[in-house]
């Protein structure tokens, strides 16, 4: 039972901070560029497939623009693996995850922010058309404003991962 509980706690990190969004766009990427018949990602290909990981992820987390790795550390990867003929689905995704680390940290503390400056206003609204609407006007006057931010703030965070429609690319 622990360990379930460990698995959704930590998927749910994952997800809150954009490491789920960032493994499906480096599967992605490597399916379009990755010889069909080795499963290897040429050496050569490394930094196309570098820049469209990053030009998916500017497209689809939240903040600022993320810039890629400068040339010269794509270079150094490539002739570290220059020996193997290939990357590896499991190598080029660790590689990237490396990369984009610190570019997570934000993508999380801009959801934290808009979700806890947009909670009190939505409390505060909600409460008000509460206390309009017959019969339930005296209980929503006994939940304390405080909390219902709370719901909100951990509704917004959540909100911001929910897809609607066709799934991003």
């Amino acid at each position: 039972m622990s360990s379930s509980k460990t698995n959704f706690f930590g998927r749910a990190w994952n997800r809150a901070r954009g490491k789920s969004d960032v493994e499906r766009i480096c599967k992605k990427v490597f399916d379009d560029l990755a010889d069909k018949d080795t499963a290897l990602l040429d050496i050569n290909s490394l930094h196309v497939a570098t820049l469209m990981v990053y030009n998916s992820i500017n497209k689809q987390l939240v903040g600022p623009h993320k810039d890629p790795p400068c040339m010269k550390i794509i270079a150094e990867k490539m002739e570290e693996y220059r020996a193997k003929k290939g990357i590896a689905f499991e190598e080029f995704q660790e590689m990237i995850l490396k990369w984009v680390e610190k570019d997570l940290r934000l993508v999380l503390a801009n959801k934290a922010a808009v979700s806890i400056l947009g909670a009190p206003l939505l409390a505060v609204t909600a409460k008000n058309a509460g206390r309009q609407v017959p019969r339930v006007g005296d209980a929503v006057e006994k939940v304390p404003t405080p909390l219902i931010a709370a719901v909100f703030s951990v509704g917004l965070m959540l909100l911001q991962d929910v897809r609607f429609g066709r799934q991003r690319e």
